[in-house]
C-alpha cells in the first residue's frame, strides 16, 4: 500500500499556484501518495482543473440559506450553482457565501447592485427596501397558489412586467424563484384552541410582518395589528408574547426553527413567499452568449426541479402538503394546519383583496406604476387571470 506523505511548504505553494487554494488545502489535510499531483484524489483533481480552467469567478451571496434549512426551503441555490458550473464545462466557478456570511436578506440586493457580490438571493419583500419594484408580484390575493406565480415567472409576460423593469431600474437580472405562499402562523397562545378558518378570528392579533407595504396592508385589511420585527427577533418575540403571530411560508417557518413557538398554520395563502436569485446586469452583460445561455438554462432547470422539491418537502418534512407523512415537523411539534376550503379562502379574499382596500394600497400602486410606466396591479391581475387553474408550464421566458 502506498503511504501518504505530509506536504512540504514548497509542495503546498506549488499546488496552490498550479491548481488553486482549494486543492492545496485538501491535499494538506489528506496528504499525497507518490508525488504532488498524482497523489491528489480524483475529487481534488477535478476541483483543481476547474479552478485552472475557470474564466469567470463569481461570488454568490446566498443570504440566510444553509444546507440545513435548504432541506425545508428548497430554494435550489446549491443545485443552480452546480448546474452553471457543469453546463459551462468549468468556465464559470461560483463561490457560494451562505449562512448570512455574505449578506443578509435585507442587504443582498444592495451588494449586488454595487457589485460587491455578483449574484444574490433574497425574498422580494426583503429586497423591497433597496429595490421597491421587487414586490410587484406580491399583491395580497392576486395569485391563488404557488403554481400561478411560478407560471408567471416562466412566461414571456414576466419580461415586460417584471424582469425588464428590475433590470432597467436596478441593473439586476432576475434568474429564478422558488417557494410557497405566505400563511399566518399563530403562536403558542393559540394552543388548544379551534382551528382558525375565518378573518374574524384574526382580528386584534399582533402579527409580526416583514417590513413591507404589501404585508402591512394585508394585516390592516384583516384588522390585525402589524408589528415590524426583524426575523432574528421573531423567535423571542413569539416566546415572550410581543407578537401573537407571524406571516411567512411554512418551509421558512420550520427551516429556521420556529416550530417550538407555533401552534397553528392558517392556510390563507395570501401572497407569494419565495427566494429570488438574481445577478448583476453589469456582470451578466459581459458574458458571451453561450455563458448567458448557460445561466438561463440552469435557472430554468432549477426553478422546474425546485417546484417538485417544495412539494416533496411539504409532504415529507414540513407537514403542510396534500399527503403529509407522520414524521413531519408539524406532526412532531403538534402544529395544527388549518387547511381552508375554497369557500373559507374566498371569505379572506373578499375582505383582504387589493380591490376591496384601494385606500390601503393607493400609495404603493402609484409608486410601482411610476417605476414601470404602466398600471402594474392591473397588468398583473390580467396575467394572473390567464394563468388561473393551470398546471405548471415551464416555458423558456428568454427565447
Amino acid at each position: 500500500m502506498r503511504q501518504t506523505q505530509p506536504l512540504s511548504r514548497a509542495d503546498q505553494v506549488n499546488i496552490a499556484r498550479r491548481f488553486g487554494l482549494k486543492a492545496a488545502l485538501f491535499a494538506t489535510a489528506a496528504g499525497v501518495t507518490g508525488g504532488i499531483v498524482p497523489g491528489l484524489s480524483n475529487f481534488v483533481m477535478k476541483e483543481a482543473n476547474a479552478q485552472e480552467k475557470a474564466k469567470y469567478r463569481l461570488r454568490f451571496g446566498a443570504s440566510v440559506i444553509s444546507p440545513t434549512n435548504e432541506a425545508y426551503l428548497r430554494t435550489g441555490v446549491y443545485d443552480f450553482v452546480k448546474l452553471v458550473e457543469e453546463k459551462s464545462n468549468g468556465e464559470v466557478a461560483i463561490q457560494v457565501i451562505d449562512k448570512s456570511q455574505g449578506c443578509a436578506e435585507t442587504t443582498c440586493g444592495e451588494r449586488v447592485i454595487n457589485n460587491v457580490l455578483h449574484i444574490g438571493s433574497s425574498s422580494p419583500q426583503n429586497l423591497g427596501s433597496v429595490m421597491p419594484y421587487s414586490i410587484a408580484l406580491d399583491w395580497p390575493f392576486l395569485w391563488r397558489d404557488r403554481t400561478e406565480y411560478l407560471n408567471f415567472l416562466f412566461s414571456k409576460e414576466s419580461n415586460r412586467l417584471y424582469r425588464d423593469v428590475l433590470r432597467k431600474a436596478y441593473n439586476v437580472v432576475p434568474l429564478y424563484g422558488s417557494g410557497e405562499m405566505r400563511n399566518v402562523m399563530m403562536g403558542l397562545k393559540y394552543s388548544g384552541k379551534p382551528n382558525i378558518v375565518s378573518p374574524a378570528a384574526l382580528q386584534g392579533a399582533k402579527i409580526r410582518i416583514t417590513n413591507s407595504e404589501m404585508i402591512s396592508g394585508f394585516a390592516q385589511s384583516m384588522k390585525m395589528n402589524p408589528i415590524p420585527l426583524a426575523w432574528t427577533e421573531l423567535l423571542e418575540g413569539l416566546k415572550s408574547g410581543v407578537v401573537d403571530a407571524a406571516e411567512t411560508w411554512p418551509g421558512a417557518a420550520v427551516g429556521f426553527g420556529m416550530q417550538s413557538v407555533l401552534a397553528q398554520d392558517v392556510g390563507v395563502e395570501f401572497s407569494p413567499g419565495f427566494e429570488m436569485v438574481f445577478i448583476s446586469a453589469s456582470t451578466f452583460d459581459k458574458f458571451p452568449d453561450k455563458i448567458k445561455t448557460v445561466f438561463m438554462e440552469a435557472a430554468h432547470e432549477t426553478m422546474r426541479t425546485a417546484y417538485d422539491g417544495v412539494t416533496e418537502a411539504q409532504n415529507k418534512l414540513v407537514g403542510n402538503g396534500a399527503n403529509p407523512s407522520a414524521d413531519t415537523v408539524y406532526a412532531k411539534s403538534n402544529i395544527k394546519h388549518s387547511r381552508l376550503t375554497e369557500a373559507q379562502r374566498e371569505e379572506f379574499r373578499a375582505i383582504g383583496s387589493v380591490d376591496k382596500n384601494p385606500q390601503i394600497y393607493d400609495a404603493t400602486r402609484k409608486k410601482l406604476d411610476q417605476i414601470a410606466g404602466l398600471d402594474v396591479y392591473g397588468a398583473m391581475k390580467e396575467s394572473a387571470a390567464k394563468l388561473a387553474g393551470k398546471p405548471l408550464q415551464p416555458n423558456k421566458w428568454w427565447v
